[in-house]
């Protein structure tokens, strides 16, 4: 008598980092099912069990996206390896050596999904948000350090300056812009970040 085979075990957090790459690469629309069967190994039926409809999937790999991409941002800004404004640059500094030093033309996913889906979907609205947020708090933290001078509200306008010229350089990057250019555009936040520093110490 034949037995029926075992199901094939997989990795979750393998195969939802497979899932991520494709919605990060690909955006939510141009992501069909056969692509992520393709990419996974796994049939339909597989994928809707562990991880839900494609919606479901897409909101699972952009909180997976929080967890690995924002969150490693959020620690080289609260790095205490790093002075303050030392900080700030290698968080905007990260968008160019993506596209210089790999040729990584994906940009964020983050900012992905806020011009892709946050605009009519709640859901993607919110954990854009809330990622933004991780990253918005810990850009104050180190101004704050570095500017202790300066009043909360404008340290807030500031870090607001910063996470705008971040987002920037990462759409850019998916535009195809070159890297010394976005250099150019970080460099410039460096300058006058440290001319405010130094005004402020005189």
């Amino acid at each position: 008598m034949q037995t029926l085979g075992r199901p094939r075990e997989f990795d979750p957090e393998e195969t939802l980092f497979k899932i991520m790459q494709l919605f990060w690469e690909n955006g939510y629309e141009a992501t069909g099912l056969s692509e992520i069967t393709s990419v996974t190994g796994l049939g339909k039926a597989s994928l809707y069990k562990a991880f839900g409809n494609k919606q479901s999937m897409y909101l699972k790999a952009l909180k997976h996206y929080e967890g690995l991409m924002v969150d490693a941002a959020v620690a080289v800004l609260c790095s205490k390896d790093l002075a303050p404004l030392e900080r700030i640059d290698a968080f905007l500094s990260s968008p160019i050596i993506a596209v210089r030093d790999y040729n990584d033309l994906r940009g964020c996913f983050l900012c992905n999904a806020a011009a892709d889906r946050a605009s009519h979907d709640n859901e993607t609205r919110a954990l854009v948000q809330k990622g933004y947020d991780k990253m918005r708090k810990s850009i104050v933290g180190s101004l704050s350090e570095a500017l202790p001078q300066m009043s909360p509200e404008t340290i807030a306008v500031r870090a607001e300056i910063v996470l705008t010229v971040y987002s920037g350089l990462r759409v850019m990057s998916r535009a195809g812009q070159a890297a010394d250019l976005m250099l150019a555009t970080k460099e410039q936040v460096r300058k006058e970040l440290k001319q405010v520093t130094q005004s402020l110490t005189r």
